[in-house]
């Protein structure tokens, strides 16, 4: 087995040696809480705090991505409880996922009394569902344009011959509301991307690099109806994916409800795919409560595959945090239909679950638990190295635990520990990560992290270890990181194993609130070859 006792005496060594170390240094005015992400709406994201006392607009929010804290979101409007931000990178997002904030130094007394629109606290999950609202009740309508372009180059080179690829990407996405002071409204993200050389490749079908992941016309009947055409992900319905066609939305006070008519994105390259038909409807209510927000939505939906009934299924999404510090959210899917011996039967089938609780017990205590039994995610565009690429998929499903600590400030400690076991597996695949951060390093002023990941899958055991320093320069404007990790995987059915060397440097640039700009280099060292990894990103608002 490759998690035992020693591995999990290893692990509290690291915690007990990390914290001795930092008990000896001097505290700073500084503070390190969690939040969570409570909504994604387009590229808005929705992060909600017990306050954000010391958070700023233009400040960095941080995730522990991959155990790893990264910077991953800038504030660009806040309340007393909640910040509304938007991404860094190609950075991916759900609901629940712990968001990290570096407080600043603030009074606790003197503080200057509020506005009184200020001193109604909103959710961010209110504002999300009631901002079309707020838009609609303005007597005179203005056109409003936001969006952003970027470029971005990935080169993966070795010294092994022929396996050296350049990429090449550039995406579009732009909002468009109220065209004209009227009442349509226009919204897209669309990416193009090519291999250098392999331009045969874009002649021969456009769809290998042209990527349109929302591309929706938008008309507003008045406050509440709402019709969208095109290709869009709706939030309430999210887990069906996006939609070809016409999608309608009726709100009713508390309650909604909406259908859907149009087809799914070919499965192959993410075209459009008349073949595939769908069509279904869904209706649910929304809540503001005490602590937070309630939303629950039912759907029932019909796909299939040319004239032939592919999946009939119904999805149920919800999620609430009614009880103070405790936020729950649960999705399921149920077939309805499937074919034995070639003849249609109406059954009743689960084919997807996925559960997840997050209690804060106090500011510096947090456990968070889920259930996954979701279907694996496709990815259509990817930059992930090999190592990544397992620790994603040996922790994607099964019944995972989770929790943060933090003993004193700057210091946070966290142990992840999942399994999961399917009939096709040999042997269940177990993890369990730890990860040590300190983000106050004295003199440098820096962030530090170390971490320990250990696995069983059904073919492999392995170990990773790694460290990260990270720094903030010139207010927020200029970030960096190094990065080392020692990868250890010793595959169960042959007697090869496979030891890795990875390290990593980034460097990014926010020039102003539109310019940005980041470079990461990634060498991977092990016998006999050698792989170099060069991402560039260049990327501007309007």
């Amino acid at each position: 087995m490759i998690i035992n006792k020693k591995h999990i005496k290893q692990i509290f060594q690291l915690f007990l040696f990390s914290l001795g170390m930092v008990l000896q240094l001097s505290a700073q005015e500084i503070n390190v809480q969690e939040g969570a992400v409570s909504y994604i709406t387009g590229e808005s994201i929705y992060v909600k705090f017990a306050s954000t006392r010391g958070i700023e607009n233009g400040d960095t929010l941080f995730m522990m991505k991959g155990e790893i804290l990264n910077p991953v979101l800038v504030v660009e409007n806040h309340s007393s409880i909640s910040c509304l931000c938007r991404a860094i990178g190609d950075n991916i997002f759900e609901v629940a996922d712990i968001i990290i904030a570096k407080q600043k130094g603030f009074e606790t007394k003197g503080t200057p009394r509020l506005q009184p629109e200020e001193e109604i606290e909103r959710d961010v999950n209110e504002q999300a569902i009631i901002s079309s609202e707020k838009k609609t009740v303005k007597s005179t309508v203005k056109q409003d344009v936001v969006g952003r372009i970027s470029l971005s180059s990935y080169s993966n080179f070795s010294n092994a011959s022929g396996n050296d690829i350049h990429r090449f990407r550039y995406t579009l996405s732009m909002k468009v509301l109220n065209i004209s002071a009227s009442k349509f409204s226009v919204e897209t993200y669309i990416s193009f991307s090519h291999k250098l050389n392999q331009w045969n490749l874009v002649k021969e079908d456009l769809n290998n690099a042209l990527k349109i992941y929302n591309l929706a016309l938008k008309y507003d009947f008045n406050k509440t109806a709402t019709l969208w055409a095109g290709r869009k992900i709706n939030p309430k319905i999210a887990n069906i994916g996006a939609v070809d066609g016409l999608q309608f939305q009726k709100q009713f006070n508390n309650f909604f409800a909406g259908v859907v008519v149009g087809s799914r994105p070919d499965f192959h390259n993410y075209a459009y795919n008349i073949n595939l038909p769908e069509f279904g409807a869904y209706f649910g209510h929304n809540n503001k409560v005490e602590n937070g927000y309630i939303q629950t939505s039912l759907a029932f939906f019909e796909q299939r595959n040319g004239s032939n009934t592919d999946r009939r299924f119904t999805y149920f999404q919800h999620s609430n945090s009614y009880i103070k510090n405790l936020n729950f959210f649960s999705s399921f899917e149920l077939d309805l239909y499937k074919l034995e011996n070639g003849k249609p039967q109406n059954t009743i089938s689960l084919t997807s679950l996925y559960l997840s609780v997050r209690y804060r017990f106090s500011r510096r205590l947090s456990l968070f638990s889920s259930y996954d039994n979701r279907k694996n995610v496709i990815y259509y565009e990817t930059f992930k190295n090999y190592t990544d690429a397992i620790l994603q998929q040996a922790s994607r499903q099964g019944l995972r635990f989770r929790i943060n600590y933090r003993p004193i400030n700057y210091l946070n400690l966290g142990i992840n520990a999942g399994t999961r076991f399917r009939k096709e597996d040999p042997r269940p695949t177990k993890t369990i990560n730890s990860v040590v951060t300190y983000t106050r390093v004295p003199i440098i002023n820096a962030s530090l992290s170390v971490t320990s990941n250990f696995m069983q899958t059904s073919y492999l055991d392995g170990q990773v270890y790694g460290a990260r320093l990270s720094k903030d320069f010139v207010k927020g404007k200029i970030y960096s990181q190094l990065h080392y990790r020692f990868v250890n995987f010793n595959y169960v059915s042959t007697a090869n194993n496979l030891i890795q060397n990875i390290a990593e440097i980034n460097f990014s640039y926010q020039h102003n609130k539109k310019l940005y700009f980041s470079v990461n280099f990634e060498a991977t060292f092990q016998k006999e070859k050698n792989y170099n990894r060069v991402y560039i990103n260049l990327r501007r608002k309007f």
